[in-house]
């Protein structure tokens, strides 16, 4: 972590680096025009976090900067006039960057910051039919990774706006959970398992 002050995470588990992680820049590129949803939006328009929201759905199947994950969120954060993770800390390539004020689950908005670290998460769906009991698996990874928040649903899932996540991959939208748990539907069962280091956090006017 930089000089700055960071929440302490919500550690549910303490797992093994998966991979290097995704490295840091050493100066913010610079922003491109930030609006509402329309592509001749004025910056003005909405507030902070409808700016930084509008931005990154934007980008959607393209690469913000160097396509490093904090890319993406840096600068949307700068185009909203919102102060970046360089202004509370030191930026380096292994860093557990801090966005703004912390925010818990309970309180995520849209245009909100997550950092991850060793952050998975495995969802087992279990259908039990008259005939057969299938199990699916899904699960996603964040070794160290930087998202916006678009919304956010319930039972601790989260739809957040990333980009290389997998490596290399371009501005994508995926639906991420936070919080343990089990629901049953007819003959569906979920059951959501989550470990590793996350925080959440509001961003502030620069």
């Amino acid at each position: 972590m930089g000089h700055g002050t960071a929440p302490a995470g919500i550690d549910l588990d303490a797992l093994p680096p998966i991979d290097d992680g995704t490295s840091a820049r050493t100066e913010s590129p610079t922003p491109g025009p930030v609006g509402l949803d329309s592509t001749s939006g004025d910056a003005k328009a909405g507030n902070m976090a409808d700016q930084i929201v509008s931005y990154a759905r934007r980008q959607q199947g393209s690469r913000v900067g160097k396509g490093q994950c904090f890319d993406l969120a840096d600068t949307a954060l700068r185009g909203a006039k919102a102060k970046s993770a360089a202004d509370y800390g030191k930026i380096s390539p292994n860093a557990d960057y801090t966005w703004g004020t912390p925010v818990t689950l309970a309180g995520l908005q849209p245009g909100d910051v997550i950092q991850f670290r060793n952050y998975t998460y495995e969802s087992t769906v279990v259908t039990k039919t008259d005939k057969a009991t299938t199990t699916d698996e899904v699960a996603q990874d964040r070794p160290h990774h930087t998202a916006i928040v678009e919304s956010v649903g319930e039972d601790g899932a989260v739809t957040v706006l990333e980009q290389n996540a997998p490596d290399g991959s371009p501005v994508t939208r995926t639906v991420l959970y936070f919080k343990d748990s089990t629901t049953t539907s007819g003959k569906r069962t979920t059951t959501i398992k989550v470990k590793g280091k996350f925080w959440f956090f509001r961003p502030e006017a620069s």
